[in-house]
């Protein structure tokens, strides 16, 4: 028994550490031996159809029409789809666009979802690129044009921009949580970057996405993770996903880490939801369904890897308590969790301790994954969140 824990001990420490750190280095190694794709000298101008979906986003509409006519190149058309808001979205939108022809806002009076918002503000355009955005993200000048660059290459489907957190001040609320939500996009990039340097990536953000009008599906009723679903599908098709790592796009930090385990919970559901269906599996791509396990569906399973980890090398420790090597591991999983813990006493008592804060978004992201899993057998339903004010 004591080798059996032993070495249940050895494999979840080991699938941790491939996630994290094994995956990234690899990709790296790879991306550094593949020749660079050649870069096209003609930069393509598709006409684009901007739709940006919005439940209760007053406090932010103005600022992201202001932001969509500062674009360079400007988008060809906006929609802005009120999806049900109760807080005077459509009436501050209507008063920000004035005599501005190329933006209109649409109302559906029931709420139905960014999914099917998504849809309703598709039919309404004719671009050649439809771009989705979320109305709290601020896009840099020339986002549209690192976008359409990548649109050169005919086997593109989809594109998706970088997503940053606007950095608080220390003295703000959401210091914190901005700095660690940073690490993370950062991090993100990097395995999107390389990922995308060796064909496809699997991974895109929904607050900046193009999908070429042609590869548009329209989406299914009952999507919650619109963005990894359009991903998945066209890799599945045999169509290519990049990431456009200039595309630069800003959102406010959420104040408390609590608004961000919520929006972590709710999207893990939609990805354990999105896992079971066959039709998003590239099983004819054997490099993407790699990169697929190694950076999705391996995520699910850490919260499993977490506790089965630490619970055996508990036990291993307990029936082989001389052995050194058990006992360091216990130590080092001991430690992580104490300083998890000290994160968030940390954040309760206003603390800006960033290594213990980033340790506790780890292992209660991880925790939200386990929850999610949870919420998924119980049939829970994420169509619809309240999302922070802003």
């Amino acid at each position: 028994m004591a080798e059996f824990l032993q070495t249940l001990t050895l494999l979840c420490l080991c699938m941790q550490l491939y996630h994290y750190v094994g995956y990234p280095l690899l990709l790296g190694l790879l991306a550094r031996m593949k020749p660079r794709r050649p870069e096209s000298g003609a930069i393509p101008s598709p006409s684009v159809s901007m739709v940006i979906c919005a439940h209760n986003e007053a406090g932010v509409i103005a600022e992201k029409i202001a932001n969509c006519r500062a674009l360079i190149p400007a988008p060809d058309e906006i929609v802005i789809v009120d999806d049900g808001s109760t807080d005077g979205t459509a009436a501050v939108a209507a008063a920000a666009i004035g005599t501005d022809q190329r933006i209109r806002v649409v109302t559906k009076p029931d709420r139905g979802g960014k999914a099917a918002a998504m849809n309703y503000g598709a039919s309404l355009t004719r671009g050649e690129i439809l771009l989705f955005s979320d109305a709290s993200e601020m896009y840099e000048h020339h986002a549209i044009r690192w976008l359409a660059t990548e649109f050169a290459d005919p086997s593109v489907a989809v594109v998706s921009g970088s997503h940053r957190v606007k950095p608080p001040m220390v003295t703000e609320d959401g210091y914190l949580v901005g700095a660690t939500e940073g690490i993370y996009w950062r991090y993100e990039d990097f395995i999107r970057r390389k990922e995308s340097a060796l064909g496809a990536t699997v991974a895109s953000v929904g607050s900046m996405l193009a999908v070429r009008r042609s590869d548009w599906p329209g989406l299914p009723a009952g999507t919650v993770n619109d963005d990894a679903w359009l991903t998945m599908t066209a890799l599945a098709r045999g169509r290519n996903v990049r990431f456009a790592h200039r595309a630069t796009g800003w959102e406010k930090a959420n104040d408390h880490s609590r608004d961000e385990h919520v929006r972590r919970r709710r999207i893990a559901a939609g990805r354990v939801v999105l896992i079971l269906k066959p039709e998003v599996w590239p099983l004819r791509r054997p490099a993407v369904l790699a990169a697929f396990l190694s950076h999705k569906v391996m995520r699910l399973a850490l919260p499993l890897f977490m506790i089965g980890g630490g619970l055996a090398n508990l036990g291993a420790v307990l029936l082989d308590p001389g052995n050194r090597l058990f006992a360091g591991l216990l130590i080092l999983q001991l430690a992580v969790a104490a300083l998890a813990l000290l994160g968030r006493i940390g954040e309760a008592r206003g603390r800006k301790w960033k290594l213990p804060h980033l340790a506790y978004h780890v292992v209660q992201s991880n925790m939200m994954v386990l929850l999610a899993i949870l919420d998924v057998v119980a049939g829970k339903s994420f169509l619809k969140w309240d999302k922070p004010n802003r």
